[in-house]
């Protein structure tokens, strides 16, 4: 056994294990990356879903604290966070939450400045999921996320270095065609990266061994071949269909675990559609018309900084998923426009352990198809709020709106069924599917979200309605 192959075995504690040869084109990259004495080196590790990136995370991250270096571990979403945290068994963090520092204006608005970075040159930042990092912003950060996250790195000591890790196959950013942090003439033109680039191809794992894998492959290179008239899914083990909706109540249902929002997820092509699904599935597994009531699952779809816990969960981030324990009904009313009520969730912290927040919610998206109450309705509150604190002095009004439990009301969705676009990050093990036939003419683009929902799941796929299947 040569020594690479010996060190690895003894970081990682297992036998017998073999690299791909792409594998070992990127340790080797990787090598290069850390002993360059140039500004801004970043290492972008690219490859589709199989080919061994979390893998070489964890190997990566263990060489590098084992040589002395600090590892910051980043994701751009809670859950994804999450993910990586249990993955690599150290603690992860959200870009947001890890670069920015978040302050309030005296009208409750939320902007971020960017964080002094006092750490040592040798501290490396490995984030994962990059795929998501996009370079717009919309006015409430000081650029977009990608240049914010290497003014961070590098703004202070260009020696520090960055890992940018992803799939670009999943889909982009919001906004954008393609990601711009997994592009690397994007990287060294427009963010100005000294890039070391490695793209994995071979698909570690056996595809034999996963019939989700062997669909996500054949999905993968239909779009990377623009070739989608040939992909066909191959039904079986853990690929199966779902006959009508009927059939798919029943297989949520058998799956689904009061606590455990990891276990099964309904994704879909549209808000509208998730809309529909999640009543449907309420309906069957409450059975209650009531809006909110102690078990419903809930998904957070805007960042919160005024609940949580400063050490356990800084601030909700959009994306979490919840559980509703109490619902304090004496709470409820409809004021504003809106109707709200107090309530006691149940949220898996940094660290996997649960823990309750109690807060105030807003409860009008819960059966609404947009995903976060628009900035008109919100500064339309925010002035009614000021209206309350008439007579008061400028630095108190100020103080209570900064406070005010109606301006920072928890913004949450039912949680059994989201869009794939919200899905991105995480990982559940049973995942269903329902395709929809209006895909706006872009058929590539469908089959980029079809490869980013199949890969959410960890054992098993339930597709409803799917296009790739001979019977469809």
């Amino acid at each position: 056994m040569d020594l690479r192959q010996q060190l690895i075995q003894d970081l990682l504690g297992r036998e017998n294990i073999v690299l791909s040869e792409d594998q070992e084109e990127a340790l080797k990259t990787f090598s290069y990356f850390m002993d360059a004495e140039e500004e801004r080196a970043t290492f972008l590790l690219t490859g589709s879903a199989g080919t061994g990136k979390t893998f070489l995370i964890n190997l990566l991250t263990l060489m590098l604290r084992r040589s002395g270096y600090k590892v910051v571990l980043l994701a751009p979403t809670g859950r994804a966070a999450k993910v990586i945290t249990r993955s690599t068994k150290r603690l992860a963090f959200t870009i947001h939450h890890h670069i920015y520092s978040p302050l309030e204006n005296a009208y409750g608005d939320v902007h971020f400045v960017l964080k002094a970075n006092k750490e040592l040159t040798k501290t490396v930042y490995v984030v994962d999921e990059a795929s998501m990092i996009g370079d717009q912003t919309d006015g409430s950060t000081p650029g977009g996320l990608l240049d914010d996250l290497a003014g961070y790195v590098f703004g202070m000591d260009p020696y520090r270095k960055l890992v940018l890790v992803g799939d670009p196959v999943q889909l982009p950013p919001v906004g954008h065609s393609e990601s711009p942090a997994l592009d690397a003439p994007h990287l060294e033109n427009k963010t100005d990266l000294s890039v070391y680039h490695t793209h994995l191809t071979d698909v570690k794992r056996q595809i034999n061994d996963s019939n989700v894998l062997e669909n996500a492959v054949r999905v993968r290179d239909a779009f990377l071949n623009n070739r989608p008239q040939d992909l066909e899914f191959n039904i079986g083990r853990e690929v199966q269909v779902l006959e009508n909706p009927w059939e798919a109540l029943e297989t949520y249902m058998g799956y689904y675990q009061e606590g455990n929002p990891d276990r099964v997820v309904f994704l879909t092509y549209s808000n509208y559609q998730a809309v529909r699904v999640n009543q449907a599935i309420r309906h069957q597994l409450l059975e209650t018309e009531e809006l909110l009531i102690p078990g419903d699952l809930l998904m957070v779809v805007k960042n919160n900084y005024a609940w949580g816990d400063s050490k356990r969960m800084p601030f909700i981030a959009n994306g979490e998923m919840c559980t509703v324990r109490e619902v304090m009904s004496e709470t409820y009313e409809e004021r504003y426009g809106l109707k709200w009520v107090n309530a006691s969730l149940e949220f898996l912290d940094r660290k996997g352990e649960l823990m309750l927040v109690e807060c105030k919610l807003v409860l009008d998206l819960l059966q609404s198809k947009t995903p976060q109450l628009d900035h008109e309705l919100r500064m339309s509150i925010m002035q009614e709020r000021r209206h309350e604190y008439i007579g008061m002095s400028k630095a108190k009004v100020s103080e209570l709106l900064r406070s005010d439990p109606y301006l920072n009301a928890l913004q949450v969705k039912y949680g059994y069924a989201i869009t794939g676009h919200k899905s991105q990050g995480g990982q559940w093990q049973n995942v269903l599917i329902g395709f929809e036939p209006d895909y706006g003419n872009n058929i590539l683009a469908y089959i980029r979200w079809t490869y980013t929902t199949l890969t959410r799941a960890e054992d098993r796929v339930f597709v409803l309605r799917c296009p790739f299947v001979e019977a469809y």
